[in-house]
This record gives structure tokens, C-alpha cells and sequence, in this order.
């Protein structure tokens, strides 16, 4: 199968980390997909992905497909506010898949949403992520039948934040029967490892804080 070069970046926090994208995109191959793991904006200001979206597109063009989750810092209540601002130039996954057709080659997304539980006692918030697992199962389920290449995309680590090697509870009962080719993520300014190999599965932190630069990938 041909290879397919892909980009993905998080945490870009514009208009905080905007100038370093914009450095970091300079010392990019043009990609044939591009991937925002979270984060784009800071602080819920909804305007600024339209910055984030003009230094893409001043760069490479505006033909590249850009696929997104939501971050800690896009949090639902400007949803809608995001959708408005750029339209149809970038596909969010809020639960949701996606697939690809790259000459020879299916690649199937499947985007997670942060989830904050309104509930705070430890039965509701259980409720909230037995549910997470049983979407995100069905998900993955039904888009590896249908593709070649399966991406999980999502903003915070599916990995436990003491044991970087092992996934988060509802993350493992997820993935228990579906196992995703790659698994991108951001949010963890500070890691110790960029990449962690766990099974057939590669996990990356994408996270601009962290890696400086672009991550690219080919598949």
C-alpha cells in the first residue's frame, strides 16, 4: 500500500503558542492529512482557531483535510461557536468517526470528546464513562471492518498518570477486544516519553509544549 503522510498537533493554546505553530508548520512536509488532538485555542476563545486555521492554509494551501477533537479548553458550551467559525474547513469528531480514501489505503478516525461529568458523585460519574466504553467500542468495532488504518484521536492520555505504560480503566475496557494502529493525544505539557509502544497499538503525545515541532507520521 502507498504510504500516507500524515501531521498531527496539540495544545497550540492560540494566541499563546501561535507564533511557534506557525514556526513549527515552516519546518513541515505538506502533509496529506492533518490532525488537532485538543487545545487549539485558549481558554474557550472560539475566534482564534480561525488564526490557527490561516497559518495551515498560508502554508500549505486550504486542501488538506483537517480532522479534530475537543480539548480541555474547548469545552462544550463553545461548540457551536467553533462549528461557526470555521465552517466546514476542519471535520470535529465529538464521538464520532471518519474515514479516508488515500489511493490504496482506508484510514478510519475515530475522535473521543472531553468529557467533564456534571455528576460528582462516584456513581454518576461511573455511569458517564461506562457509557464513554461502550461508544468508543462500538466505534472502533465498526470502523476497523470498514478501514485499513485505524487512529484513535483524543486529548487526554489513554494512559494512567502514574503508570505510563498501562491504560486508564475505561480506555482498557475499550480497547479490549479493538486495538487502534495509533492512538494520538495531548494535554501532557511535561511528558517523559513522546512515543510508547503498548501491544499493536503506538501511543503519541502530540502536545506542541512538549515536542516543539509538528509531529509527522507516514502510514
Amino acid at each position: 500500500m502507498s504510504p500516507v503522510r500524515v501531521a498531527a498537533i496539540a495544545d497550540v493554546h492560540s494566541p499563546r503558542l501561535l507564533p511557534e505553530f506557525k514556526e513549527a508548520l515552516s519546518r513541515c512536509t505538506k502533509p496529506e492529512l492533518f490532525l488537532f488532538a485538543g487545545d487549539m485555542v485558549n481558554r474557550g476563545a472560539a475566534g482564534e482557531y480561525l488564526n490557527v486555521l490561516d497559518a495551515v492554509d498560508s502554508t500549505f494551501g486550504s486542501d488538506i483535510p483537517i480532522v479534530a477533537c475537543f480539548g480541555n479548553e474547548d469545552p462544550y458550551g463553545i461548540h457551536h461557536d467553533l462549528h461557526k467559525e470555521v465552517k466546514d474547513r476542519v471535520t470535529f469528531l465529538n464521538d464520532e468517526s471518519i474515514s479516508f480514501k488515500f489511493t490504496d489505503k482506508q484510514i478510519g478516525i475515530v475522535g473521543m470528546s472531553t468529557v467533564t461529568p456534571e455528576s460528582r458523585d462516584i456513581a454518576g460519574m461511573k455511569e458517564v464513562f461506562d457509557e464513554r466504553v461502550s461508544r468508543l467500542e462500538q466505534l472502533l468495532q465498526i470502523t476497523s471492518e470498514e478501514t485499513d488504518y485505524l487512529v484513535l484521536l483524543m486529548h487526554f492520555s489513554p494512559l494512567q498518570e502514574n503508570t505510563k505504560n498501562e491504560y486508564s480503566w475505561w480506555v482498557s475496557n475499550a480497547l479490549d477486544s479493538v486495538h487502534p494502529n495509533l492512538i494520538i493525544h495531548g494535554h501532557i505539557h511535561d511528558a517523559t516519553s513522546k512515543k510508547v509502544e503498548k501491544g499493536a497499538t503506538t501511543i503519541l503525545n502530540v502536545a506542541l509544549p512538549f515536542t516543539g515541532s509538528i509531529t509527522e507520521l507516514t502510514l
